[in-house]
């Protein structure tokens, strides 16, 4: 077994949390923990196991663990030593690989015991070439990471791990405490950010990132958001559903999978599970997570995927129901068959979304959301669409010729659906969605933000001109009437983003 840390050579800046660390005070014995009667040397169901390691560069000790299937007590461990420390942790991952999607099994929470919340925290992984692997090595290795620096007196470290939905696994190998002098904890409390500095924005899109499986408690719900306190994040996007299957108590729409008797998937099974335990508390997961980030002095922008009321089952089976309810006013593909996705040509679909985002307001946010990177465009073929077209152009959309060279930018992945690529029809889509925004902008104006300010409107937008345009949205009249306040461009693929497009999309 190896213990690793990055090169000295690496270290730049000197930033004593930049740095491998081969002095302070080394707790490697984690037998110790408290309570002892769920510390054993072998596992069992509801304790945690011993096991004794030595490695390569001299390190030796008992690590502590669980196994996934183990559902032990938190266990604490008594720090001595007085003063202001940089803590590190060693994390062990052991030959347990990363399920799919967007699961890695090892995860250890860990807290100081004057602590409110937990922090998440395992060991390292890479997004590319393919999404969360593990990094090569890792499995046979301890890897010892920089958590954070706090002035001890007296405190215990407190290892925990996710309770609900998920089976994990989670180990901690030792702990390192290294003084601080009084230059490098002033380093370290400048460098955890003011205001002047918050110029970073935080993004959890609505079925991604945490899904709200293995969360059960209002805690649960804070720690999701504590990494972002005394950072320069200053902004949070959090995604609150799909198209109108929401996750909060909506009287617009619906919530997604809350109510349903039999799920799909395990996926279905536990962002369900999770939802219902917060609604027959009474609990409103957005609320609670508006409040505890507005808490940190960081602006919330809720929002949602513009492309979702209805998904394919499996995995998912959601049908919102005014999707389900209204196949008059859903997308048209050119031979006339129905799409997953509402149409903005209908005046009626643009009221649905819109009274989406001022339910989304009332939440006492800075703005909300778009996310209309997931299937555009949000116009096909509709009969209005057709006739629209045909007055203006007199041609018929449904006989202009397929791209075929592939250039409709969107074709295939995003859509699903192959279709002209001729500017005419792209322009003429964008017309309907700047008409959703015009609508969106003079509604929101009705409301304000907490500090009295205009609220804002942030849209996730394609990587560049082409992609844009195939999409149906018009960037350059959103910039020059206001139509939106933040643009968050998104790669397309492997296609960079065009910063030079935005500069000029949105200059003045």
């Amino acid at each position: 077994m190896s213990s690793r840390t990055s090169d000295p050579g690496e270290e730049t800046g000197g930033s004593f949390w930049s740095a491998p660390q081969r002095e302070g005070i080394l707790i490697s014995d984690l037998s110790v923990c408290e309570p002892q009667s769920a510390v054993l040397s072998k596992p069992k169901e509801d304790c945690w196991y011993t096991l004794p390691y030595e490695t390569k560069d001299g390190i030796k000790g008992v690590l502590l663990g669980k196994g996934a299937l183990a559902s032990p007590p938190d266990a604490t461990l008594d720090l001595e030593p007085r003063g202001w420390h940089a803590i590190y942790l060693g994390v062990y991952r052991g030959g347990i690989a990363i399920g799919k999607p967007f699961h890695d099994p090892c995860l250890l929470k860990v807290k100081l015991s004057d602590d409110d919340l937990f922090d998440m925290v395992r060991p390292s992984v890479e997004d590319r070439p393919a999404l969360n692997t593990v990094i090569p090595g890792s499995e046979n290795s301890i890897e010892e990471f920089f958590w954070k620096a706090s002035e001890l007196g007296g405190q215990s470290l407190v290892m925990s791990y996710p309770r609900a939905g998920v089976q994990t696994a989670a180990h901690l190998a030792f702990v390192r405490l290294v003084p601080m002098t009084d230059e490098e904890v002033a380093e370290y409390r400048q460098v955890s950010g003011g205001q002047d500095t918050k110029v970073l924005a935080a993004q959890y899109d609505g079925g991604s990132a945490h899904d709200y499986v293995g969360v059960e408690t209002v805690e649960d719900l804070r720690e999701l958001h504590e990494p972002w306190r005394d950072t320069d994040v200053g902004k949070l996007f959090l995604g609150t559903g799909a198209g109108g299957s929401m996750w909060y108590p909506t009287k617009v729409s619906e919530m997604e999978w809350a109510w349903d008797e039999v799920h799909m998937t395990e996926q279905a099974r536990g962002r369900g599970e999770a939802l219902r335990g917060y609604a027959s508390q009474g609990v409103d997961i957005v609320k609670t997570q508006v409040d505890h980030v507005h808490s940190m002095g960081i602006e919330v922008y809720l929002g949602f995927r513009m492309g979702g009321p209805m998904a394919a089952a499996p995995p998912g089976g959601r049908r919102v129901p005014f999707w389900r309810d209204h196949p008059e006013w859903r997308c048209r593909d050119r031979d006339g068959d129905s799409i997953t996705r509402l149409s903005m040509a209908y005046p009626e679909v643009r009221k649905f979304y819109v009274d989406l985002f001022l339910e989304l307001a009332d939440y006492g946010v800075e703005g909300v959301q778009l996310i209309n990177t997931r299937r555009p465009p949000f116009v096909l073929f509709e009969p209005p669409v057709i006739e629209d077209f045909k007055k203006e152009y007199g041609v018929d959309p449904r006989e202009l010729p397929v791209d075929p060279d592939g250039h409709g930018r969107l074709k295939g992945a995003t859509t699903g659906l192959d279709y002209p690529h001729d500017e005419r029809l792209e322009r003429h889509w964008a017309k309907y969605v700047t008409t959703f925004m015009r609508e969106l902008r003079e509604a929101l104006d009705s409301k304000r933000r907490p500090d009295g300010g205009r609220l804002g409107i942030v849209a996730n937008v394609l990587g560049d001109a082409a992609y844009n345009r195939s999409g149906g949205l018009d960037l350059e009249t959103w910039a020059r009437e206001g139509l939106a306040d933040i643009l968050v461009a998104t790669p397309s693929g492997s296609q960079p983003v065009d910063y030079e497009y935005f500069r000029k999309a949105t200059e003045g």
